[in-house]
């Protein structure tokens, strides 16, 4: 283990210096908005507060300049959201003190996410910044705390003489997340836009204030050297010189060694990808204890914020807007739990990693085999996605919680989807004790299109069902007059059932009771017509 006494005469030095913490101790959260037609559009705010503070506050004011950070001029709009929901967070297991969702002072730390909605008209300008303003941040390892935090995001709705309509990119992954101290982890901040706007990915500075970030903090006090895990002799790493203070680039303390024992050199090790919004790091930095003071020194914001671009006659892209995510690192002593992983991909019988591209064509179904894998004995693993948010008409189906558990990933890309590269995540989660152990590996799609004049493939059409999702009977109208075989198949792609259109083209199914709920393919004979039937369990 890595020697903690330098640490503790380090929180014990920090203790007679932090001031009082004002209550409110938000952590973190994103703003977004959605485009309602008429210059009408909906906010939404969701914050995650340290739930040792104070009750979450009851309203939030969001504030639209179409001035910069101007706060005078006739482009201000102003309104008040009503709390829509809380919950409280589930990090860690049952067992552990206070119980999976503990909430409250002395216990382990925790969050509560809240979430505000508002309507506001915004009209034609060429950028609307929206934001909300509160009081006030908790004491942070990486920046300076007790001050206000401040959630933007920026909308252009005017430009070239025309005007838009615009959703903002949302963040299809949790804004807060407990890490393991020396454990390798992989995070994803990937957002999903329903525009299908182009979205660039950067680091950004912690903002108080329109325009004014916080000062970041001295890495480890101004230390030269890093006590290393060893069960030998001491070992230790030196730190850069150049390495004085936490940034946008390095919010948190992660560091990769070169060299032997018993003196090794540290590099600032905190890589993050522009195109989807992953990072990968290993925190070398713990604090024991419960006070508030010494888990603050476990707190790392870190600040992603995500630009779109649309497209314009010509391939030309101009901004259209943008969104930040402040979000925060929560290191804790995993003790020797592992985390989890994704296992290679298995498609059509032939295995792959899962960080290589995946090909696939518009109008084509593929479906894709999951598993967790897990060097730690007798733990439960659950996998999880944001696949459906991601990737349209896809549906992701794991298997209950095991040591070995499977999903299948089944992805049937519209027709009209525009080639590209397309992503989401999938996580792996334990169920260790105190903490779970969680890591999310992004899968990335190359979609192509069959519909050029050189390809010999054929065109699929999706056709709509109704209802969806349904649970005695469902029925779709094929895209032509005619008695034709329709064949169904579940997502296993065994056949299910072979049915008859009438001569209209209406195909019904009714299935047995003894046809479990789950997603379904119906197929013409020829291939080119495809329905999802989704059976729920309820009527």
């Amino acid at each position: 283990m890595m020697k903690r006494l330098p640490f503790l005469l380090l929180a014990a030095l920090l203790l007679l210096q932090f001031p009082a913490a004002r209550a409110s101790h938000f952590l973190g959260g994103d703003l977004t908005y959605e485009a309602l037609g008429n210059n009408r559009y909906k906010l939404a705010l969701t914050v995650f507060r340290d739930c040792s503070g104070v009750s979450v506050y009851t309203t939030a004011t969001f504030v639209c300049r179409s001035t910069g950070c101007t706060t005078t001029g006739t482009g201000a709009i102003t309104s008040v959201a009503p709390l829509l929901n809380s919950t409280i967070g589930t990090p860690y297991c049952p067992g552990a003190p206070g119980g999976a969702a503990p909430c409250g002072a002395g216990l382990p730390v925790n969050t509560e996410m809240a979430r505000y909605e508002t309507i506001v008209t915004l009209p034609p300008a060429a950028e609307w910044r929206i934001s909300v303003q509160d009081n006030a941040r908790p004491d942070l390892a990486n920046i300076n705390g007790n001050t206000d935090i401040y959630y933007e995001a920026t909308l252009s709705n005017m430009g070239n003489g025309q005007t838009f309509q615009n959703h903002s990119p949302v963040f299809a992954t949790n804004a807060v997340q407990f890490v393991g101290w020396n454990l390798p982890t992989t995070f994803s901040h990937l957002a999903y836009d329903t525009d299908g706007d182009s979205l660039v990915y950067s680091l950004e500075r912690p903002l108080m204030s329109c325009g004014s970030p916080n000062v970041y903090n001295q890495f480890n006090a101004g230390a030269t050297y890093i006590s290393l895990p060893t069960t030998g002799a001491p070992c230790v790493a030196t730190l850069p010189a150049s390495l004085t203070t936490y940034s946008p680039t390095f919010p948190l303390p992660s560091l990769a060694f070169t060299g032997a024992c018993p003196v090794k050199t540290a590099v600032p090790s905190f890589l993050f990808n522009p195109a989807m919004g992953s990072m990968s790091f290993t925190p070398v930095l713990f604090t024991p204890g419960n006070t508030t003071m010494l888990q603050a020194q476990n707190k790392y914001v870190v600040v992603v914020k995500v630009d779109e671009y649309r497209r314009q006659p010509g391939n030309t892209y101009f901004h259209i807007g943008s969104v930040r995510r402040e979000m925060v690192f929560v290191v804790s002593d995993c003790g020797s739990n592992v985390n989890p992983s994704l296992g290679p991909v298995t498609i059509g019988g032939t295995s792959q990693q899962a960080s290589a591209v995946i090909p696939v064509t518009a109008g084509r179904l593929i479906s894709l085999n999951l598993s967790g894998i897990d060097s730690n004995p007798n733990q439960v693993i659950t996998l999880t996605s944001n696949a459906e948010q991601m990737l349209p008409n896809s549906e992701f189906t794991p298997s209950a919680p095991s040591a070995q558990p499977t999903a299948q990933l089944n992805w049937l890309p519209p027709t009209t989807l525009r080639p590209g590269l397309y992503y989401c995540t999938v996580s792996t989660t334990d169920n260790a004790c105190p903490i779970k152990g969680v890591t999310q590996q992004t899968l990335t799609f190359r979609v192509t299109n069959t519909t050029l004049a050189t390809s010999t493939a054929k065109a699929v059409t999706t056709l709509a069902a109704v209802p969806t999702p349904f649970s005695g009977q469902v029925s779709f109208q094929l895209a032509q007059a005619g008695v034709q075989t329709v064949t169904i198949f579940d997502r296993l792609g065994r056949q299910v059932a072979t049915l008859r259109s009438s001569a209209a083209g209406e195909v019904k199914w009714q299935p047995a009771a003894s046809v479990a709920p789950g997603l379904y393919l119906a197929r013409t004979a020829d291939g080119r017509q495809v329905a999802r039937l989704l059976r729920s369990d309820t009527e």
